[in-house]
């Protein structure tokens, strides 16, 4: 299993109580609220976009059956009753131990059979994770294998191997990621949350598990960890939730067929929990290594309903909404917060813990930024029930729900009542806060908490003075009933016709490089400032949007209702060529806090950050921009490139002179890059593809795609180097190639070249060996996959972008698509032979090139 790595451009987590998230996947899983107890009322309601039904086997098993008509792709998820709150004592992590163990091969699915392979030969989706009372399994694949997903999924719960010689090995995966999270933050803040609450909770006990814990040797431990599974993997315990395009009626089948054959098993009642009042702390500092100093509050709920989870989903709504009069534009206004996040990180019978992670500016009075945020809870309670607000919210919600892919239906929480919403604010108290800073001064660890060694300091009981602040409820979102009328477009902008699959959809990129010097020191911070009343609007109206630094430039992407992304364009445009003074000033600030916060993540992960500007070699940067003078010279130095899809004319003059992609190279040469990253050995390769035909990418994919589950099995499964790696065919701008990476809290940065070389070569002889059967499955599986990402719009929309600032004609993507085909072993052999070679390898590394052969 891996960390989550996404798309090695940015990094979803899940959160949960016992492990680091995993996921393998061949694109990304957003993330969702964890440590929910699974429960069926009002998830998942029928709408016109879906119709679902709740069945109840005679064995106990529950189901939740969601029919999703037109869409490619299936989604698997059980929800076990069970978690580590449950394991046996002298054992802690088994429940943790267990969701990986039963991976590993089942009694009708040998290893290179089981769940993850099958999955990651399709290019799609698996992962799971422990939580305090529930174990989480899930996948997405596409709609035609779902009897295959689902038999694999049900017999590895039912009937794991639990093979010893697989227990052992498994066993120095966990203490791996272990290691990984006593460096990750978000591991080390909940545990420090913990610890301040009522002691004797187990939120605070250990339950994450390392080889220390896990004590194989003892004559009782594998008769413990059977009698577990046996006491708890029961479909009395399961509920399964299926989301397809097939209907109600062969899912019901399916479901019978695949979950009537376990046995049924003695249902165990569920355990209350202690409660979590009265805190211990109310006001603690941690101490994390590197990273920002933030801020969180936690609320300790204990009288919450079903539907928590939707409550906080509804909640999150408004505090993103950075309208004037919010809670957003509050703390901005005052310079103490430049973000939040909120995550539900545990939630059981009632209880809760909510969590809202503040990005506080340097210096801020910790005080006055809880004052804010209780007088704006404060006066929610009040506002109740929110005329207008609730109904739009509710629209926003469901059309959320409506547009979500089937493996993000299958966890959706639903739409809330009030009732819920009222319970959950008025909870939501001073007197069930946690305040907890966090500060980059560590000291000697003082205290353990959920099995972790943490550095806290108590802090006195002091509140800032009553926030006076004339809180309002958000206005009318302008984006949900546009008006944005239809215009030509700049006739310099290339335009690409919609999707047929997807009516009414619109893509705009546009792209400024600048004039010469480079990208004016925190520009796009301050930017990026200014943006986010606009795209956070956009974003509730499910047009999304950003900007982004790529290749020492700016862009900016939006993709949604394409009637909806014109008024957004014409509303955006302006904004940037004539930002607020105080949000360019904030850009250098901004840049800073965004580097410090890099600098607190694992070592790999920083190693992907760092990627693109690598091959772009974006080092040189101008003096900053902060007044309107100088930002209007960088527009009128700039030069553009945009690309349109759908119905998406640009009403507004775009700022600089046009500009067009010219075809991007695909070589560079060999060159290793040693970056100032502490920790564990972290270790990345990236081989661009030797040319940008298609013929090449074809090559380059499929090989990815053979060699993904293989290096998962051999460096992870076989050699137990580390938990968090990640292999697959990667796109950065104009750069296309297969990229390898790996940390490793048991090798060197040597160690893993030599072990990544190794296993290049022993592929090289299992590719030779591949009969003509074979390969067309591969060929097979890998087409099917561009031809669901080929109607899938917004995947088709970036694909179409990266096509054209490679400078690749519009039918690239079918042209690869012919390529392969035709594929022969030969070629993949021919495309195995240069990362052998490895002449325009791209190597980053937090240690010294091992070898003279690199530049």
């Amino acid at each position: 299993m891996a960390i989550s790595l996404g798309d090695m451009t940015q990094t979803h987590r899940s959160s949960s109580k016992a492990a680091l998230p995993r996921l393998w996947s061949g694109s990304n899983l957003g993330s969702f609220p964890s440590g929910i107890r699974p429960v069926m009322p009002r998830h998942i309601e029928s709408t016109a976009q879906q119709r679902s039904q709740d069945v109840h086997l005679a064995n106990g098993l529950q189901g939740r059956l969601v029919y999703r008509p037109g869409t490619a792709m299936c989604a698997v998820l059980v929800d076990i009753e069970g978690g580590s709150h449950d394991e046996p004592a002298e054992y802690p992590g088994l429940a943790h131990f267990l969701e990986h163990l039963v991976f590993l091969g089942s009694r009708d699915f040998p290893p290179e059979q089981s769940l993850i392979p099958f999955v990651q030969r399709l290019g799609g989706r698996v992962n799971a994770s422990t939580q305090a009372r529930q174990t989480r399994f899930f996948c997405e694949v596409p709609a035609t294998h779902l009897d295959q997903a689902l038999a694999r999924l049900m017999d590895m719960l039912a009937n794991p191997l639990l093979a010893t010689e697989a227990v052992w090995r498994e066993r120095d995966v966990l203490q791996a990621e272990y290691s990984a999270r006593t460096q990750d933050r978000q591991t080390l803040c909940e545990a420090a949350l913990a610890w301040a609450l009522a002691p004797g909770h187990p939120l605070a006990d250990f339950h994450a598990g390392h080889a220390a814990s896990l004590d194989l040797q003892s004559p009782a431990f594998l008769p413990t960890l059977r009698r577990f599974h046996r006491e708890h993997y029961l479909p009395g315990h399961m509920r399964l939730t299926l989301v397809a395009p097939q209907s109600l009626e062969q899912q019901l089948e399916l479901a019978r067929r695949h979950g009537e054959s376990l046995l049924a098993g003695k249902h165990l009642p569920v355990p209350g929990a202690p409660s979590l009042l009265p805190l211990r702390e109310k006001r603690l500092r941690l101490g994390l290594p590197g990273g920002s100093e933030n801020l969180l509050l936690a609320f300790a709920l204990e009288q919450q309903g079903a539907a928590l989870e939707a409550a906080v989903a509804f909640l999150d709504s408004l505090i993103q909404d950075e309208a004037p009069g919010g809670l957003q534009a509050r703390l901005g206004f005052l310079e103490l917060s430049d973000g939040v996040k909120v995550r539900l990180s545990y939630a059981h019978r009632g209880q809760g813990l909510l969590l809202m992670d503040f990005d506080r500016v340097p210096g801020a009075d910790c005080a006055r930024l809880e004052s804010e945020v209780l007088g704006w809870l404060a006066f929610l309670r009040a506002a109740a029930p929110w005329p207008g607000v609730w109904e739009e919210r509710l629209e926003i919600l469901q059309r959320r729900i409506d547009r979500l892919e089937p493996l993000e239906v299958a966890m959706a929480p639903g739409l809330p009542e009030q009732a819920d919403v009222r319970s959950l604010l008025d909870e939501m108290r001073e007197e069930r806060l946690i305040r907890l800073e966090t500060s980059t001064s560590i000291g000697t660890p003082n205290v353990e908490s959920a099995g972790f060694p943490l550095h806290l300091e108590r802090l006195d009981v002091c509140s800032g003075a009553h926030s006076i602040n004339r809180w309002q409820l958000p206005p009318a979102n302008p984006y949900l009933s546009p008006t944005a009328p239809a215009s030509a477009a700049d006739p310099l902008l290339t335009l690409l016709p919609e999707l047929p699959d997807a009516p009414g959809q619109g893509a705009l990129f546009l792209h400024w490089s600048p004039g010469g010097g480079g990208l004016p020191h925190g520009l796009a911070h301050g930017l990026q400032r200014a943006l986010r009343p606009l795209l956070s609007a956009a974003a509730l109206a499910e047009v999304e949007g950003e900007l982004q630094v790529v290749r020492g430039g700016l862009t900016l992407a939006l993709q949604g209702e394409a009637r909806a992304l014109r008024q957004v364009a014409g509303d955006a445009l302006p904004i940037l060529q004539a930002p607020p003074l105080w949000a360019l000033a904030q850009g250098p600030r901004l840049q800073l806090s965004e580097l410090r916060r890099q600098a607190g993540e694992l070592p790999i992960r920083q190693l992907l950050q760092r990627l693109p500007g690598v091959l772009d070699d974006a080092s040189t940067e101008a003096p900053g921009v902060l007044d309107p003078e100088s930002l209007a010279r960088f527009w009128w130095r700039s030069r553009w490139q945009g690309l349109g899809l759908g119905d998406v004319a640009v009403d507004a003059d775009l700022p600089g002179l046009p500009a067009f992609p010219r075809r991007a190279a695909g070589g560079g040469r060999r060159t290793w890059h040693r970056l100032d990253v502490e920790g564990e050995a972290a270790l990345l390769l990236f081989y661009p593809l030797e040319s940008l035909s298609a013929e090449s990418e074809a090559a380059g994919r499929l090989l990815a795609r053979i060699l993904e589950p293989a290096f998962h099995q051999r460096l992870r499964g076989e050699l137990q180097l580390g938990y968090a790696l990640a292999c697959g065919f990667r796109q950065f701008d104009g750069y296309r190639g297969v990229l390898f990476a790996v940390q490793s809290p048991c090798e060197t940065v040597a160690g893993l070249y030599q072990h990544i070389q190794e296993f290049l070569l022993r592929q090289h002889e299992r590719l030779s060996r591949l009969d003509q059967a074979q390969l067309h499955e591969l060929v097979l599986a890998l087409d099917q996959q561009l031809d669901r990402q080929g109607v899938h719009f917004a995947t088709h929309a970036h694909q179409c972008w990266l096509d054209y600032r490679a400078g690749l004609p519009a039918d690239h993507s079918q042209q690869v698509r012919r390529s392969l085909a035709g594929l022969q072993t030969a070629r993949l052999l021919q495309q195995q032979e240069h990362l052998i070679k490895g002449l325009r390898c791209q190597a980053l590394a937090n240690s010294e090139v091992p070898a003279s052969s690199w530049y």
